[in-house]
């Protein structure tokens, strides 16, 4: 093959996320810490799957613009942790490139792919190599190379190989994925979407997203829509008496986009499979049963999944805001806390379950406010939180650098409503740098982090989100990595989130060490129920 349709394109790129999918918990595995917040794979499979919804509902002709519109889009919407971040850049970057062409040559790709590591690293502030940047920037550098391919399937072939060695090639440009004996998880992830573009070029062409590689089914981690115009997420597997010919399958598709919208109709041999939001997911059973018999019904309510997503005591019509708060939170009891504060809207997120660009959006466009302070509260949704300002046209969006819960804690104490919004955050970054965070969780494997090994189900005490200390036993550890906090003689308040793992005995070793080593610390204790970290600390 020597060009590529605005069809082709459109499956290789369903193929390729379904390729990702399979591997997702692989990635997921290639953490390098050994803390249990691997999910690299989960978040680049959110971030394609959401690209497919917007191909999917592409409901008249097909083109390259808008291919290319809905593989751009629908990434960004659906782009979670740095990880799906980059993706999205990669890919817009890609689309961009490609803008005005009918039809994809070879050359073609090969230099929209030019154009996607560019876009993508001037999308990070400090690139790190070592990463999927490292990868996107092998193949911009073999540019030449794979533009002088006679045909997609030596193209592909080449790029692969290409991303075979960037894999292969991360330890040695980032020390700790040498120091954990893994290679980059987003590099990996990389790799399989291109072997799904092949796999689909090489005439696979039999698509299932429906792959549950974990426990956590893949809907789970797809994005719920903010338009809830359609109530019922609908999906139907039926076996056909006869084989639909193209006039039945194109009544069923018009049927489908008449009562709905998120059509999917694919039919394989007698199999057809569908997906629509509908408000009358009976009548699509009716319709349906009329060619054949139901193998597997799925019916999901969005409305009540996009209540349970985005929590807020925020009324419809209330008066305008000079200045509104979005914070992530990855527990109900932390969101309690939250919203004591004054937070007005709440997003569900934190480790392995981090929001996407559309997510955050949805929230800060809810609010009726001038300004707008976001509070990623984790590392790793930074990016997509400030991918999210850049967004927003309609009102000023501030990014909180918040790494954890009680870094957003410890600024929102000072939050004052109608103080100048630059001052605000001036006070939220005076508040963060001011505190001592402590986060406590166990091991999920052995690793060795620079010249420390860590044994599987070890205490990690991280102090500011840097380790500092690990033990079997939980008061040695914690003995161990209190010692490190210079002045905490000096300190008045120690406030406790206890989560759901916790045990009384934990808490009273603790309590214990406190009140013992250092009295001039008042504890406050509040249920966080977040999982994962049987205590997060935060110390004034």
């Amino acid at each position: 093959m020597k060009k590529l349709t605005a069809e082709k394109l459109k499956f290789c790129f369903i193929k390729g996320t379904e390729n990702l999918l399979k591997h997702k918990d692989e990635i997921n595995a290639l953490n390098v810490f050994p803390v249990p917040d691997g999910d690299t794979g989960s978040n680049m499979s959110a971030t394609m799957l959401e690209g497919c919804k917007y191909l999917e509902s592409i409901d008249d002709k097909i083109t390259m613009e808008k291919v290319l519109e809905a593989i751009k889009n629908g990434t960004l919407m659906g782009a979670r942790g740095n990880s799906g971040v980059i993706l999205s850049q990669i890919f817009r970057g890609f689309c961009e490139y490609l803008k005005g062409k009918k039809q994809i040559t070879v050359s073609d790709f090969a230099y929209a792919l030019k154009s996607a590591k560019e876009v993508s690293y001037g999308a990070v502030m400090k690139p790190v190599e070592g990463t999927i940047l490292t990868a996107v920037r092998y193949l911009a550098e073999n540019v030449e190379e794979l533009a002088s391919s006679s045909d997609f399937d030596e193209f592909f072939d080449k790029m692969l190989k290409i991303l075979k060695k960037a894999v292969e090639d991360t330890p040695k440009l980032l020390k700790k994925l040498r120091d954990a004996g893994v290679v980059d998880a987003g590099a990996k992830g990389l790799y399989y979407i291109a072997e799904g573009f092949y796999k689909y070029l090489q005439g696979d062409e039999t698509i299932n997203l429906d792959v549950k590689t974990t426990s956590l089914p893949v809907d789970e981690i797809q994005f719920i829509p903010e338009d809830l115009k359609y109530q019922y997420c609908t999906e139907l597997i039926v076996r056909t008496k006869d084989k639909l010919n193209n006039g039945e399958e194109e009544q069923i598709r018009s049927f489908l986009h008449e009562i709905g919208d998120s059509v999917v109709f694919f039919v394989q041999d007698n199999i057809v499979k569908l997906h629509v939001h509908t408000n009358n997911p009976g009548t699509v059973i009716e319709k349906l049963l009329e060619v054949g018999e139901l193998l597997k019904v799925k019916i999901d309510n969005m409305k009540e999944q996009h209540e349970h997503f985005i929590e807020t005591g925020y009324k419809e019509n209330a008066p305008k805001k000079k200045n509104a708060v979005v914070a992530v939170s990855p527990s109900e009891g932390i969101s309690r806390i939250l919203r004591d504060l004054g937070a007005d809207m709440i997003v569900l997120g934190g480790q392995t379950m981090n929001p996407s660009t559309a997510d955050l959006k949805v929230a800060v466009e809810a609010l009726n406010a001038d300004n707008v302070f976001i509070f990623p509260n984790n590392s790793n949704i930074i990016l997509t939180a400030r991918q999210v300002a850049e967004t927003i046209e309609d009102k000023n969006v501030y990014v909180v650098n918040t790494k954890n819960v009680q870094e957003a804690i410890a600024a929102l104490i000072r939050h004052v409503p109608d103080e100048e919004p630059e001052n605000l955050l001036k006070m939220y970054e005076e508040a963060i740098s001011e505190v001592v965070t402590v986060s406590i969780t166990r091991a999920v494997r052995n690793a060795k982090i620079g010249k420390e090994k860590i044994k599987n189900n070890e205490y990690l005490i991280f102090i500011n989100n840097s380790l500092e200390a690990h033990d079997l036993d939980f008061g040695e550890a914690l003995e161990k990595a209190l010692s490190k906090i210079k002045d905490l003689e000096d300190r008045e308040i120690m406030t406790i989130l206890i989560g759901k793992d916790a045990t009384p005995i934990e808490m009273n070793i603790l309590e214990k060490i406190i009140n013992e080593k250092y009295p001039n610390l008042e504890l406050e204790k509040y249920e966080g129920e977040q999982v994962h970290y049987p205590f997060l600390i935060l110390i004034e």
